[in-house]
C-alpha cells in the first residue's frame, strides 16, 4: 500500500484523509503545512510536519503527496504548492471515488480529486489539479482545465473551462460554451454564452416573501 502525505490541515485536508483512507490504495502517513502556519503537531491522529522538513521525515522516494488546499486566489495558491511539491520529488496523488460514475478510460491527472456520485460521460478531459465535487454532471466532449474547482455543477456537452476557474454549487453551463480562464461562476448561475478571462458571475439571490410563514396554511 502506497504511503501518502497530505498538504494541509484544515477542512479539505480532513475530507481528503477520509477519502484516501476509506476508498483508495493509499495509507495516509502524515500531514504537512508551511512552517509559518504550523499550529498543531497532530491532525486526524497523524503527525503534522513543517513543509520545509517533509522530505527528510517523509521522503518522496517512499511517499506520494496530495495538496489539499482550497480555491484561494482563484486556485493559484494550490497550483503553486502542487508545483513546489513536484519540484521536491513527490509524485502527486489523485483520488477517484468508487461511487463516481465515470468511463473506464478516464485519465486521472496529478492532484485531481473526483468525489462520490459525480457523473462523467465518455470523451471528457479533466486536467491536472482539478477538484470535482459530489453530484457534478459533465457531458461528453467537455474539457476542464488545470487548477479548477467544480462544486456540484451541471455541464452540457462540448463545454470548455479555462484554467484556474471556479464553478459554484448548482451552476449550469450550457452546451458548447467556453468559460474563460480564472472565471468565478457563483452558486446557481446560468451561463449560456462564452465568457472572457477573469470574469465573475453571480446568480440573483432569492428574496424573502412579504407573506410570513404562519400564513401558509398548506405547509
Amino acid at each position: 500500500m502506497t504511503r501518502l502525505v497530505i498538504f494541509g490541515a484544515r477542512g479539505f485536508a480532513e475530507l481528503a484523509h477520509y477519502f484516501f483512507t476509506h476508498d483508495s490504495g493509499y495509507k495516509v502517513a502524515a500531514f504537512t503545512v508551511d512552517g509559518t502556519y504550523l499550529q498543531e503537531t497532530t491532525f486526524c491522529g497523524l503527525p503534522v510536519v513543517p513543509f520545509e522538513e517533509v522530505t527528510r521525515v517523509f521522503p518522496p522516494s517512499e511517499h506520494d503527496m496530495f495538496v489539499a488546499m482550497g480555491m484561494q486566489k482563484v486556485n493559484r495558491q494550490r497550483a503553486a504548492k502542487v508545483a513546489e511539491s513536484g519540484a521536491q520529488g513527490y509524485r502527486l496523488a489523485s483520488f477517484l471515488s468508487s461511487r463516481a460514475n465515470v468511463p473506464a478510460d478516464l485519465e486521472l491527472r496529478p492532484n485531481t480529486m473526483i468525489m462520490e456520485y459525480a457523473s462523467i460521460h465518455p470523451f471528457v478531459h479533466i486536467c491536472s489539479d482539478t477538484v470535482v465535487w459530489s453530484q457534478t454532471r459533465i457531458a461528453f466532449h467537455t474539457r476542464i482545465g488545470d487548477h479548477c474547482w467544480i462544486v456540484s455543477a451541471l455541464f452540457g456537452e462540448s463545454v470548455e473551462v479555462g484554467d484556474y476557474s471556479f464553478i459554484g454549487l448548482g451552476a449550469t453551463i450550457a452546451p458548447s460554451v467556453r468559460i474563460g480562464a480564472s472565471n468565478v461562476i457563483g452558486a446557481g448561475a446560468l451561463i449560456v454564452k462564452n465568457t472572457q478571462p477573469d470574469e465573475v458571475y453571480r446568480a440573483t439571490a432569492s428574496k424573502a416573501s412579504r407573506v410570513p410563514s404562519h400564513r401558509l396554511w398548506h405547509i
